[in-house]
Formats: C-alpha cells, structure tokens, sequence
C-alpha cells in the first residue's frame, strides 16, 4: 500500500511542481504572444493543479480505515489533469501541444513528436500502475483478515 501511496505522492507533487516550472516561462505562461486572458487561464490552472495535488497527497496519508478510496481517488485527481493532454488539442479549435515555434515542432523518426505528450502519458500509466499496485495490496490485506 505505501509503494502506491509514494507513486501517487510523486505524480502529484512532482507533476505539480515541474507543471509550475516547465509553464511559468517566457516560452509558455509568460510570452508576451499570449492573449492576457489565456495566461490568466494558464495561471488559474497552476494554482488549482497545486491544489487538487494537494489535497490528493492528503487523501493518501491519512489516518483511513478505507486507504483504497483514497488511492482511487488520487488516481483520479492525477488522471483529470494528465488524460486531457492527450485529446484537448483535438477539441479546442486553434490550439496546439506545442508550446514552441509554430513549424518548429520536434520529430522522431520523420513523425510529429510533442514530449509534454509523452511525459503526460508516462504520469498517466504510472498513475494507474499505482492504483493497480494498491488495489492488489488490499486484495492481499483482506485474505489475510
């Protein structure tokens, strides 16, 4: 149960601090080629990331008789903010994964590449790996009571 508390902890806390560091930047958050409303937006989202990041560390640590609850629950809180990088550029007209240059975006192998993509989806399966790992913790816990 407590390896699916710490890979919880860490997608919350780290993803919520390296979200703070990665978008308060000139490139991102604070480009002068954002509309002052979208870096408000931008803003609002941080701090409500760190937020619910908080408060699904919370849920993890303590005293519950019903730990899985909140293993479900951070996996949601984590999940709510990774998953929608993966689609939100399809359903927003006019927006786009890349924070860089337009027609500057990176390439693997001769295809589109968006890295923030790729971390997103790392942080979404590791999420899931966690429930899973606290999920089979407390099928173990229960045969043994």
């Amino acid at each position: 149960m407590n390896l699916a508390r710490a890979i919880l902890t860490v997608i919350l806390l780290g993803g919520s601090a390296s979200s703070f560091w990665l978008d308060w930047r000139g490139n991102h958050l604070l480009s002068p080629a954002w509309h002052p409303h979208a870096r408000f937006h931008g803003g609002l989202l941080l701090f409500f990331l760190a937020g619910v990041a908080l408060t699904g560390t919370w849920l993890l640590w303590r005293k519950s008789r019903e730990p899985q609850v909140a293993i479900t629950a951070a996996t949601v809180l984590a999940l709510s903010f990774w998953t929608p990088l993966l689609y939100v550029g399809s359903v927003v007209p006019g927006s786009s994964p890349w924070a860089g240059i337009p027609g500057h975006e990176p390439r693997v192998a001769g295809e589109l590449f968006y890295p923030n993509l790729a971390v997103a989806a790392v942080f979404a399966l590791a999420a899931i790996a966690g429930w899973w790992i606290g999920r089979r913790a407390s099928e173990i816990e229960a045969t043994r009571q």
